[in-house]
Order: structure tokens, then C-alpha cells, then sequence
């Protein structure tokens, strides 16, 4: 090991001067650091034991539900820190900030809450899934929905653990009443009842054996209950789809600008009349322009001689099916406009979206070359 190097003074330790602590701003930064960032430099800090508790919250305040999930199965610090009774605060200012989520039912914790809402596995298998049982409180994928000790899909077999909602299901019309009060989930054409759920209120109703009053009035207390539970759900996944589909239009935008902004560096390489005779499609596909991020300076340096290389396999194929303006000195007919990506309908400039066709009328009877073909 190589010596350390002697101290410019004998017997004086040297000390770097402290550079003041800039912390305006911080917070307001904190929502556009990346969260795996925010992560490894609060972790660091906690370790060395100079990130006080108060300030970490304060920052975790920034983020929403969905981040505090991930930081709790993180690492037993972070998961200690979050799942504490002092930080229930927080957990509620990140649920207030999502503008129009509905609030926390009764008997939910936010934790609890937010796992329904945003996570993406079974509870039981940890398979993924998207499907919520609102109304029993669970997240259960399709595999789980067939194990009978979690959900049924028939009523007669998982009531012989429940003897006195039994004594009730043998009359007809009592069973219609007691199939109101029982959580279920429809998937797949078909019913599911939760059975935990039955085993609950058969427990609940034992007192009640001999009182009909009695049984009739806690039977519409859980009815009532029960309708409650499914029109907040319904709100729920109203909420969730209506989020779906705006960070899908965010995500959309973002993209769009990226393939302007390609173009754009494109045509100033020399490219623009290329750029012309091909479909935007072509280029909006590649998998370095189709991606969900804006596009920096730093990251079309490592892209452009990819793109060069795509430009010029593009413009030897465009040779080879014929040209599309050669003659016309406006070649606005020909300009492309790429509109959406992964999953919606593409279309684009003058071409059918359903048969692929040139589809402009004044135009059909021009030869234009089989290049309109060929896309």
C-alpha cells in the first residue's frame, strides 16, 4: 500500500474549508429529481446519520402514493420511516395532491389505500394484475380468483361453512337478500364471492339466530355497506382510467416532440429532401426516436450517427421503389405528419389509414411510382 502523503504542517491536521449548504430551492426541485437519485442520496445521508428524519418527510411530502410503495420495499430504513404513525401526514398531504382521487374510505389505511390504487401485483401470488376487488379489499389476479379458500364462483358450497346464513339461503327469497351482502367480483362472464368476507358475517350473524328483526336490520346496515364500497370503487377506477389516459396523452406529446425535434436536426444535416419522400412513420418507429423523453443535446450527440446511418438505408431503399416529387416543385402534398404512437391509430399525411392507399382524389390518377405502394 502506498504511503499517505505527509500533512504540509508536522502535527497540524489540515481541514477543508465547509462550503455553505445551499438549500433554496431544494424542495422545489425535489418533484423533478428522479426518484432513484433522491433514493441513493437519502439513504447516504441516513446512513452517516446527518439526514434528519423531519427533513427526509419534508421532502417526501413532494411525491405521491405510488413512490412511497416503492420506498418502502426498498430497505428496512426507508420502509421503518414511512410505515411510522409520524409520517401518516405525509402519507395524506400525497394522497390531497392528486386532484380528484376519492377519499380515504373508513376502514382503509393510507398505505392500505394506496396499494389498491397503484400497485401492480396479486396480494397472493405476486403475479401481475390490474384487477381490484373493491369491494373486499383485495387485488387478486385471475389464477388466485379460482382458488375457492380466497373466491367462489358458487354460493351453495362455501355456505355449508356458514350455518347460519345456510338456515337463510334454503329460502328463496331470503337467499336473494343475503347474495346483496356478500363481496363479490365479476370477471370473465362470471361471479366470484369472496369467501373470507362470508365466513365474517356468518360469524357476525351467529347472535342474531333467533332474531329475525334483528338479522333484517343488520342485513340492510350491510347491504347499504356494501353498495357504499362499490360506488367508491367504481369512483376509483374511474379516477385511475381518466389518470390512464392523460399520462398517455403526456407521454404522446412528449414523444411528438422528440420526432419534430429529430426532424429538425435531420433537415439541417442535409436530409430534408428525403425526409419528404418518406413517411414521418418510418421515422417516428425507430427505436431511438420513440421514446418517451426529451430530446437533449447530449442525447442526439450519441444518436446522430445511428440516424445518418438509418437516413442512408432509407434514401438507397427510396431509390430503388422510385422517387415521389420528382417534377413538382411544391412537395407539400407529400409532407407526412406522424400524430400517435404505441397502441392508438396511425395516420399519417395523405395515406388511408385503413388500406394504406394514397388517398388524396386529385392526386389518384398522377403516376406517382410504386414507393406509394410499398408503405
Amino acid at each position: 500500500m502506498a504511503p499517505k502523503r505527509p500533512s504540509s504542517t508536522p502535527g497540524v491536521r489540515q481541514s477543508k474549508a465547509k462550503r455553505p449548504r445551499l438549500t433554496e430551492g431544494l424542495l422545489e426541485r425535489v418533484s423533478e429529481t428522479s426518484l432513484d437519485v433522491l433514493l441513493e442520496v437519502s439513504t447516504i445521508r441516513l446512513r452517516h446519520g446527518v439526514f434528519d428524519i423531519d427533513d427526509q418527510l419534508q421532502i417526501f411530502s413532494h411525491l405521491e402514493p405510488r413512490d412511497f410503495l416503492h420506498l418502502c420495499r426498498t430497505n428496512k430504513s426507508l420502509r421503518s420511516i414511512l410505515l411510522d404513525r409520524n409520517a401518516l401526514s405525509v402519507w395524506r398531504s400525497a394522497r390531497r395532491s392528486l386532484k380528484g382521487l376519492p377519499d380515504l374510505p373508513e376502514d382503509l389505511s393510507e398505505p392500505r389505500y394506496a396499494s389498491l390504487l397503484f400497485d401492480k401485483y396479486c396480494q397472493f401470488c405476486l403475479h401481475a394484475t390490474s384487477l381490484v376487488q373493491w369491494a373486499s379489499r383485495t387485488r387478486c389476479c385471475r389464477h388466485c380468483l379460482k382458488n375457492t379458500e380466497i373466491f367462489s364462483p358458487t354460493l351453495d358450497r362455501q355456505l355449508t361453512f356458514s350455518p347460519t346464513l345456510l338456515r337463510h339461503w334454503q329460502d328463496r327469497l331470503q337467499s336473494i337478500r343475503i347474495i346483496r351482502i356478500i363481496p363479490f367480483f365479476i370477471y370473465d362472464c362470471m361471479t366470484y364471492y369472496h369467501v373470507p368476507s362470508m365466513k365474517v358475517l356468518d360469524e357476525e350473524a351467529k347472535d342474531m339466530l333467533n332474531d329475525e328483526t334483528s338479522f333484517n336490520d343488520w342485513r340492510e346496515r350491510k347491504k347499504a355497506r356494501l353498495a357504499a364500497i362499490e360506488a367508491r370503487g367504481d369512483a376509483c377506477d374511474t379516477w385511475l382510467a381518466k389518470r390512464l389516459e392523460a399520462r398517455k396523452g403526456e407521454l404522446s406529446a412528449i414523444r411528438r416532440k422528440r420526432l419534430k425535434a429529430v426532424i429538425e436536426r435531420l433537415k439541417a444535416l442535409g436530409w430534408e429532401d428525403l425526409i419528404y419522400r418518406v413517411p414521418w412513420k418510418k421515422i417516428a418507429a425507430h427505436k431511438l426516436v420513440a421514446q418517451s423523453k426529451p430530446l437533449t443535446e447530449r442525447a442526439w450527440r450519441k444518436m446522430e450517427p445511428v440516424m445518418v446511418e438509418f437516413m442512408k438505408e432509407l434514401q438507397l431503399k427510396n431509390k430503388r421503389g422510385g422517387t415521389m416529387c420528382d417534377g413538382y416543385e411544391d412537395r407539400g402534398f407529400v409532407n407526412y405528419e406522424f400524430w400517435t404512437l404505441d397502441g392508438e391509430r396511425n395516420q399519417f399525411g395523405p395515406f388511408d389509414p385503413e388500406t394504406g392507399k394514397y388517398a388524396n382524389t386529385w392526386l389518384t390518377d398522377l403516376s406517382l411510382g410504386i414507393a406509394f405502394d410499398q408503405y
